[in-house]
């Protein structure tokens, strides 16, 4: 077994024509890492002229002379070859040994056990559990598995709808019905869905700096926008969802004019029957609601004096690479929330995948509890709206290289 370098074009050809990688074991997803001060390597594992594994690895100065070694989303390896993994590591550790790496860390996009939409178990489901016994037994140590958000690692918990072989209209009918009123209310009041050049960024990050003062959160930065954009291009791609007043507008005139007719004929009932308290209440209801468009029709012309033509209403960014497009980053403006613009967006994009012949759309971290009032419930029952089951993956891994701070490292973290 040994281990060869290979040029940043050879691990392309290689993984994408081989392997179906994740986009985080992209060499976009490298660019993004030489960005942000990490020096990146590739190398594939041969043992009798046959390439066993691949990998893409990732350093970063950990101490004044040590590094933290990386490999997003683990090695391209059977997993289930216990020796071949035993071996591979092995060769990785005495390399790392000679960079001066303190541990390396991988978190490989395997499930862990089979969900249903709900996070519930799947009877009779795949279990991955002797997967992790094969990654301690190569030298591993493994995190403890965890329920809830970790800003330091890749999401262990995804929602993931599955496209394939799927109409749009087969996708739209999977949906909840709220998700589905929802994307049509968006329809009904015109809301349109454009692409955001990468000069109108702007719009994302103030929907996301609102979103993050709202929810307690630290926002994605306008650099990270940038440098996605930078890193991934080709394969990225951010949404935008506006209000066209002149639209809105006239959509609330449409939906005034058979009102008006049914206003009108329920007056013309009730004095020839004035004790009708079916019609009275009706009467009621729909004066109501007339009341309500007339009042939204009056404050376009204030909308009109900040807006012109055109209210921001969401944003998102989305990566499209392999077989699925993946949902990133997002923003919106709260107090227009009932146009339901983030609906839109997701719909939009949905489709947008189909049309691609993408497999998957991933719509990334969820916090693994799925009760109401738990943490992160919302996020997990908006994406749940749109079909998307459960993920959960077999979680992060350590192997000690230098084991002395090694474990030094791993006390002073234990005690934070």
């Amino acid at each position: 077994m040994k281990l060869i370098s290979l040029t940043k074009e050879e691990y392309q050809i290689y993984t994408e024509q081989n392997c179906n990688p994740d986009f985080l074991q992209s060499v976009y997803a490298a660019n993004k890492m030489l960005h942000d001060g990490w020096i990146v390597e590739y190398y594939k594992a041969v043992e009798n002229e046959q390439i066993v594994a691949v990998f893409m690895i990732g350093y970063v100065h950990l101490l004044r002379f040590f590094y933290y070694a990386y490999i997003p989303r683990g090695f391209f390896i059977d997993y289930e070859d216990q020796q071949a993994l035993k071996k591979v590591t092995a060769e990785i550790k005495k390399m790392l040994k000679k960079k001066k790496v303190i541990y390396l860390e991988i978190d490989p996009k395997i499930p862990l056990y089979q969900h249903d939409k709900n996070g519930d178990l799947v009877p009779n489901g795949f279990n991955n559990e002797h997967i992790i016994e094969n990654i301690k037994q190569a030298g591993f140590d493994h995190y403890p598995l965890k329920q809830g958000y970790d800003v330091s690692k890749q999401c262990r918990w995804i929602s993931l709808i599955d496209l394939r072989g799927k109409t749009k209209e087969e996708v739209f009918a999977d949906f909840s019905t709220r998700t589905r009123n929802d994307i049509r209310t968006a329809q009904k009041y015109g809301v349109k869905v454009r692409a955001l050049k990468e000069d109108e960024l702007s719009i994302l990050n103030y929907m996301e700096q609102e979103a993050g003062q709202r929810h307690d959160f630290e926002a994605v930065s306008m650099d990270t926008f940038k440098t996605m954009h930078e890193s991934y291009k080709g394969h990225i791609q951010t949404l935008y969802a506006y209000l066209d007043l002149d639209v809105y507008e006239q959509s609330l005139e449409t939906e005034k004019e058979p009102l008006e007719k049914e206003i009108s004929e329920l007056h013309v009932f009730l004095e020839k029957n004035p004790n009708s308290k079916k019609k009275q209440n009706r009467l009621k209801v729909a004066m109501e609601y007339y009341e309500s468009l007339q009042k939204k029709s009056e404050e376009i012309t204030t909308l009109r004096e900040k807006y012109d033509k055109e209210i921001p209403l969401a944003g998102s960014m989305f990566v499209k690479f392999g077989r699925e497009v993946v949902y990133l980053y997002s923003g919106m403006d709260y107090q227009f929330r009932t146009f339901r613009g983030a609906y839109a967006i997701q719909w939009a994009m949905i489709q947008q995948a189909i049309d691609e012949g993408y497999s998957y759309y991933n719509m990334l971290g969820i916090s693994g509890f799925f009760k109401k009032g738990e943490d992160g419930y919302g996020v997990f029952d908006f994406k749940r709206g749109f079909n998307a089951c459960v993920v959960e993956y077999i979680g992060n891994f350590t192997l000690p290289v230098c084991n002395l701070l090694y474990k030094i490292g791993m006390r002073k973290q234990n005690k934070e």
